[in-house]
């Protein structure tokens, strides 16, 4: 018999991944090639059964689905990339889905900033699924330094005018 029916796991394939009592699971897919790895979306976070990693939604910037791959793009606290994951999903089930409707949800802000001569950031405000708290990035453009003084203080002034707008 196997741990999960549809979005249902065992609670000693819950405890086994780590999940908390607290978290809803939302969708469950196994990975290739042993089709015996769990990858579980729950309200709070992606589990990965093979690397016994756990993702909170607001460290993931994009989830690409293009089956069976799932490729994950993931960035640090101040929204820069930090690198990847590329699943091969044997049973998928409605887990990309999941994954898209949580990475958007954990996003409240994503607006472009224009810097000045043709150079822009994204601001982009993200809600932590752990502690319901909201944290800011400034992703700069490709091609621009993200060290650079006059491209930090340009972005820092119209971060906080956004803030100001928004009340956040």
């Amino acid at each position: 018999m196997r741990p999960f029916a549809s979005s249902r796991l065992s609670k000693g394939a819950k405890a086994d991944l780590g999940i908390a009592k607290s978290e809803k699971v939302m969708a469950v897919g196994t990975q290739l090639p042993s089709g015996e790895m769990l990858v579980v979306a729950t309200n709070r976070a992606l589990y990965l059964q093979s690397s016994g990693e756990r993702l909170r939604w607001d460290e993931l910037s994009k989830a690409i689905w293009a089956e069976p791959i799932l490729t994950l793009t993931l960035i640090d606290d101040l929204g820069q990339v930090i690198g990847g994951r590329a699943i091969e999903l044997g049973r998928a089930t409605d887990l990309p889905a999941a994954i898209y409707d949580r990475v958007t949800d954990s996003v409240i802000v994503s607006e472009r900033a224009d810097l000045g001569n043709g150079a822009g950031a994204m601001l982009v405000a993200r809600r932590n699924s752990d502690a319901d708290q909201i944290w800011w990035s400034v992703v700069f453009e490709a091609g621009l330094d993200p060290k650079d003084p006059a491209l930090i203080t340009r972005a820092t002034k119209e971060l906080s005018q956004l803030r100001a707008s928004l009340g956040i």
